[in-house]
């Protein structure tokens, strides 16, 4: 069964996704409520099969810690969902300018079935790899 890393400050969003995710899609889910618990729980070899990932966080933002996974060969190759309050194309312009380009970003809110939706086809996509 797939784990689901959920990295999102707000405590209601990210149980909302967790419930989701754990009882429509039936994956294993662990949250993390910052960039830099979430990056600790990486280095510690916890390797999720997909990252849920808000933009706006207290510390080290979303696009930051993008920017320390893609430098780890490790971890580059873990599938995110970015899924964020902030418009789709500006997020989009802020990776591109770091040479980060994610297939998945959900703006916020987002329905349950547009969540699971998105959440399958990454997962799909980690298959065809």
């Amino acid at each position: 069964m797939a784990l689901i890393l959920i990295v999102e400050d707000n405590e209601t969003i990210a149980d909302s996704l967790s419930f989701f995710v754990k009882n429509f899609a039936r994956y294993n889910t662990l949250v993390a409520n910052s960039a830099e618990v979430a990056y600790d729980t990486l280095r510690k070899g916890v390797i999720p099969d997909l990252i849920i990932l808000d933009i706006r966080l207290p510390g080290m933002d979303g696009i930051d810690f993008l920017s320390k996974i893609h430098r780890d060969t490790r971890l580059k190759k873990i599938k995110v969902i970015i899924h964020s309050s902030l418009p789709v194309d500006k997020v989009r312009e802020d990776l591109e300018k770091r040479n980060i380009f994610i297939h998945h970003i959900l703006e916020k809110p987002s329905s349950p079935g547009d969540l699971i939706a998105t959440i399958q086809e990454a997962l799909k996509e980690n298959r065809k790899e």
